[in-house]
């Protein structure tokens, strides 16, 4: 007993649980029976989703430990209790069926072990009341913050930007509220001044601070352009602050790669800006007028739209798909300064956001090749431009997926009908649950019944996963046939005219990322370039194509060591 294989996992939902040492509780608590059972727990063992909802099966460290599982690396797993293996019935059957084929048994330290139909049964009205109690609460929390909102209430917000300090509701009835922090706010107004009065670029006002030796919030002192700009669009500094700003929304496709995570989201949801009217205004105290801030707001509206014609020229023809095929980090477009040139052309390159060590404490985490943005977007433009010689062969592809994807699309049930069905089965179970509890059915009839709904809802969430994937496949692929034919005569009809934003749209239509390595650069474009343009139904392949003019050995000058 004492040689099983181990492991623990545990989660946490939010990051304000992460700060407050929730997951240490669960270790402690973990660990300590580990021990009881006369266990040794090896440290690479542990897989700890920190503030990653339980909404969702895609957690890196779930990810993780089911591989270990699958690989038979795993005979015992200890979790605290069924709800930090998942808030959902259905994916937390989905989980344990598919540790129990592994052969990993699963104990929760908050749940008595048992393999009885009674025990099974416990455990799955657990995960019931778990996936009830989390929407309960999250519908609690939005109506209640929502009156509160209403109200005038402050407290309802994350936080006091810069500028404020936030007092907590008083012990006496005092409501929460935003009092103003005399040093910072003397900052904000000449944040605003400078940028609407002067009319300073973010760069320029970020250096503007660093000269004048003001520290940020977080008391660095250097501040992030970013950290600027949140400040000018922020509504509570004219004395207005905005509950609702952002919204939760389908998890969207990434512009540029993150690193080891590039398809993957923390939440299984993506967050974006809620419309202007949709916000619920709040009074605070104003630190500048409202003149001022509308002032600032337009000028970065006019910066935003000549930001193409600024004195840094255009923006980069590859610009949000160049990717390092190593750290995973994207590549941005940056221009050689001229005490490097020494004198000589300062050349743009393509540089890897890994190598720059202010970002990481000092240390790059990668140590890849920048390339010359002139010769690497003129070689990948040729590969384009061959791709889109033969616009009826590259249309017949589109067309020939599209109808293979409507016909895998045809072959299952649709959305409607799976949530339909997925209603029905969940209010089936309740009724079952209850004949049981009641007494009007034996166990001999509950369990084999309760069993088969089990599954079929586990079933039934899966197919609505891959509905929704080649439903969204689907879409994309309709949009590129109706486009594909513009898009060649575009590139024939005004190619010696060298339209960049034309380019940027037609590179965007067909290459899904640019990979680039220290020995080669692989298009990976969305259609195969090559001659075979056969396809498996449903499929959502995309096609590398390596540059090899783009090779050390063969172009020497397209690179450049950093």
């Amino acid at each position: 007993m004492n040689k099983a294989l181990v492991a623990l996992y545990a989660r946490v939902s939010s990051g304000q649980q992460v700060k407050n040492g929730t997951i240490g509780s669960q270790l402690a608590a973990i660990k300590d029976r580990i021990r009881e059972d006369g266990h040794v727990l090896p440290d690479a063992m542990l897989f700890i989703d920190d503030g990653v909802s339980g909404a969702t099966l895609i957690r890196p460290q779930l990810e993780r430990l089911r591989d270990y599982a699958a690989a038979g690396d795993i005979e015992c797993l200890y979790i605290l209790s069924p709800d930090r293996l998942d808030r959902k019935y259905a994916y937390q059957a989905l989980l344990m069926e598919e540790f129990s084929a592994c052969g990993v048994e699963v104990i929760f330290i908050c749940h008595t072990p048992g393999d009885t139909p009674e025990d099974m049964m416990l455990l799955q009205m657990q995960g019931m009341f778990a996936e009830y109690e989390r929407a309960k609460i999250m519908e609690r929390n939005r109506r209640g913050k929502l009156h509160g909102a209403r109200c005038g209430n402050v407290g309802v917000l994350s936080g006091a930007p810069y500028g404020y300090r936030y007092i907590r509701r008083q012990p006496d009835g005092t409501p929460a509220q935003y009092i103003v922090n005399l040093h910072e706010a003397s900052v904000v107004r000449k944040i605003f001044s400078w940028a609407g009065i002067e009319r300073l670029s973010l760069g320029g006002v970020v250096r503007r601070l660093a000269e004048k030796g003001i520290e940020s919030a977080t008391g660095k002192p250097g501040w992030d352009r970013s950290t600027v700009w949140g400040m000018l669009k922020n509504p509570a500094y004219k004395g207005l602050a905005v509950f609702g700003k952002t919204k939760n929304c389908a998890p969207r496709p990434r512009v540029r790669a993150a690193r080891n995570s590039a398809d993957i989201l923390k939440n299984g949801y993506s967050v974006i800006r809620s419309k202007p009217d949709d916000g619920i205004g709040i009074p605070v105290p104003a630190i500048i007028n409202s003149a001022l801030f509308l002032t600032v707001n337009e000028q970065l509206e006019e910066n935003r739209r000549h930001a193409r014609q600024g004195r840094r020229g255009a923006a980069y023809l590859l610009q949000g798909l160049t990717v390092c095929g190593h750290c995973r980090y994207a590549y941005y477009g940056k221009k050689v300064s001229k005490s490097a040139a020494k004198g000589g052309a300062q050349y743009s390159y393509y540089h890897c956001t890994g190598t720059d060590a202010y970002r990481f404490g000092g240390i790059r985490v990668c140590d890849n090749k920048q390339v010359r943005t002139s010769m690497l977007d003129e070689t990948v433009w040729a590969q384009v431009i061959a791709l889109l010689s033969e616009p009826e062969r590259l249309k017949k592809e589109y067309e020939q997926r599209l109808t293979q994807a409507s016909e895998h699309s045809g072959q299952t049930a649709d959305a409607e009908r799976l949530k339909k069905q997925e209603n029905q089965l969940n209010v089936g179970r309740s009724r079952l649950i209850d004949s049981f509890a009641e007494g009007l059915i034996g166990k001999t009839d509950f369990e084999p019944r309760i069993r088969v709904m089990t599954l079929r809802l586990a079933e039934l969430a899966r197919q609505r996963v891959k509905v929704k994937q080649a439903t969204e496949n689907q879409h994309e692929l309709l949009l590129l046939v109706n486009r594909v034919e513009d898009f060649a005569a575009a590139v024939t009809e005004r190619l010696s005219t060298d339209d960049f934003l034309m380019k940027r749209e037609i590179l965007r239509a067909l290459v899904k990322r640019i990979e680039i390595y220290r020995d080669e650069i692989v298009v990976v474009f969305r259609v195969n370039p090559g001659n075979d343009t056969s396809l498996e139904a449903g499929s959502d392949k995309t096609y590398g194509r390596s540059l090899p003019d783009c090779l050390r050995s063969t172009n020497s000058s397209l690179w450049c060591s950093c």
